[in-house]
């Protein structure tokens, strides 16, 4: 699995560990044989000294075999952390650079949960399992041997009792294998109901929802608490059975063992040391049992962490780098699907606005007035046709390079729970307070903030403020980057008309050297627009500015007057009209 190449770089300190478990696994099968050797030499005989030097030997292997063990875990626990580290990184980087459409493939809940979950699963099997992996094997081997070096007839009792371990060992897993993807995909369904009900809050209780979405998540946390539980249950069982057999065989070795010492074919210190070795054994079985039950629910997790990592992400943009200032847009027969769509979302558009120009762009719900700003933005490619930039296909453009002339301001508005400072100042690292007070003032801003405007704390999302003074101060972070272009999509809806006009007043005298695109359901807010794009479902329907418009596109005129807006070219269309 592609996830466990990431523990190549620390195969050194995974070595380092099987070596010390190795030493380890060999100091534990000799300390019996050492013990029998007391008992048979030294307890039966009287030999004090010889106890002594046998016993100053036995605790020197346990001081070594401890200090082994202490380093494995080290050594083991440095890399499982770092593995996992690099993994969740890799996650995320991988994540971040997804497509929407990529990111709706898998769900945003269902990639928390693999970056999280998913993840500190195949940790834990990492962190767990390195040490036990090795040291299982050995002493089951070792043990095996040591066990039929000290007497070959008792071993008849393990040759019983391995195949019962086996076969329990083997049908418990197998009934619970199915079952560890059916438990990712619910918690999946949990992180996703969890998530819908903390980010959709105020929509369900508007509708008075509570109930209904406390039932949806009732339900799905009844599915994954009763799944769990079954697995659970097949996996507890696994111990008591094993146990159950280990102190029978243990029972047996005991019973066998003291009638071979009564015709003398058994030493008493050979049958101690043997019971440690059936029991070295046995406990080695359920070592690896154990790590058998973990194994299926982390190849779950390693196959969905993969199934992210291997996913075949689209790269968006080409490699040329857009050379400062963007100076020019123009799109010429552009059409746009959407990935798995059969209608066009933009069909044949055409415009052009260049360097000092403002362009306004207006349309009905889904008109593609968005979707225009997301090619623009390199969210997406164009399917046919051509969208420019400085005369250069914007596909063939580098990503960054493009984004970076470009200062964008969304519908939905996101802020982190930081200052006004910190916010306004994530576009542009380098701003100076100053300028952040003027972009504030620009933006119209100032006039609800407080003395110290830029000390103020922010909520999640900016759930302190309204939906109009929200968009004031995303306009204000736009600005504070002093780029080519600047995209403001629908970001004036929530504004009263006085404070769209101020604003507008405003962008026009400080951002006349760069390229405004303003998104716009109401025509107040691009009427004074050097060049406006009417759009209707996917298509051009008009282009040129409010007066021509108002005489030549009913589309247009008919969201002009809808809106109030007085007929100025009533004169013009009527002449026009009448030719």
């Amino acid at each position: 699995m592609r996830v466990f190449s990431y523990l190549k770089p620390y195969r050194l300190r995974i070595l380092l560990v099987i070596l010390l478990t190795f030493g380890n696994s060999l100091g534990e099968l000799f300390l019996p044989k050492l013990m029998s050797i007391v008992i048979d030499q030294g307890v039966t005989r009287g030999d004090t000294s010889f106890i002594l030097r046998i016993g100053l030997v036995m605790i020197g292997v346990v001081i070594l075999t401890v200090l082994c063990r202490g380093s494995a875990a080290y050594h083991s626990a440095k890399a499982a952390m770092a593995f996992s580290r690099d993994v969740r990184k890799e996650l995320y980087t991988k994540v971040n650079h997804m497509t929407f459409d990529e990111t709706e493939h898998f769900g945003i809940s269902s990639l928390i949960t693999r970056t999280t979950d998913d993840v500190g699963q195949v940790e834990q099997m990492a962190l767990m399992g390195m040490r036990p992996w090795i040291r299982g094997p050995l002493m089951f081997i070792g043990g095996l041997i040591m066990a039929l070096t000290t007497n070959v007839t008792l071993s008849v009792v393990i040759l019983t009792s391995l195949p019962l371990l086996l076969l329990a060992m083997w049908y418990i897993i197998k009934v619970a294998l199915p079952y560890f993807p059916k438990i990712q995909a619910y918690l999946d369904r949990i992180n996703r109901l969890f998530r819908q009900r903390l980010t959709g809050l105020k929509v369900i209780r508007a509708f008075s929802k509570d109930t209904y979405e406390e039932e949806l998540f009732s339900k799905a946390n009844k599915d994954y608490y009763e799944i769990s539980l079954k697995v659970n249950h097949l996996l507890v069982t696994v111990s008591p059975i094993l146990m159950t057999i280990l102190n029978f065989a243990l029972v047996a070795v005991a019973y066998f063992g003291a009638h071979l010492i009564d015709q003398n074919s058994l030493q008493i210190g050979d049958l101690m040391a043997y019971l440690q070795y059936i029991s070295q054994v046995l406990m080695a079985l359920i070592m690896i049992s154990n790590l058998l039950t973990m194994t299926p629910r982390t190849v779950t997790s390693a196959e969905r962490i993969d199934e992210v990592l291997s996913y075949p992400s689209r790269y968006v943009g080409g490699t040329t780098p857009l050379i400062p200032p963007l100076t020019k847009i123009e799109a010429k027969n552009l059409t746009f699907y959407y990935p798995d769509a059969e209608a066009p979302a933009l069909k044949d558009i055409h415009f052009q606005v260049e360097q000092g120009e403002t362009l306004g762009i207006i349309g009905g719900t889904g008109s593609g007035k968005s979707t225009l700003l997301k090619l623009l933005l390199q969210f997406y490619e164009p399917s046919q046709g051509e969208l420019l930039i400085n005369d250069l296909p914007i596909q063939d453009l580098e990503t960054k390079s493009l984004r970076q002339e470009m200062s964008y301001v969304p519908q939905q508005n996101f802020f982190f729970t930081k200052t006004i400072r910190e916010n306004l100042a994530y576009s542009n690292e380098w701003v100076q307070d100053r300028e952040l007070l003027e972009q504030l003032e620009v933006s119209q801003a100032l006039e609800f903030l407080s003395e110290e405007p830029l000390e103020e704390e922010m909520t999640r999302g900016g759930s302190n403020y309204s939906g109009g003074q929200r968009q004031r101060l995303a306009i204000a972070r736009a600005l504070s980057r002093k780029v080519s272009v600047y995209i403001f999509d629908d970001s004036f809806s929530a504004l009263d008309y006085q404070t769209d006009y101020r604003l507008r007043q405003q962008l026009k005298t400080t951002l006349s050297d760069a390229i405004l695109i303003l998104v716009a359901q109401r025509i107040a807010t691009i009427r004074h627009a050097d060049k406006i794009l009417v759009l209707d479902d996917g298509k051009v329907s008009g282009f040129g500015n409010h007066e021509s418009l108002m005489a030549t596109n009913g589309l247009y005129r008919e969201i002009a007057l809808s809106q109030g807006e007085e007929e100025t070219s009533h004169e013009t269309h009527r002449k026009t009209s009448n030719r």
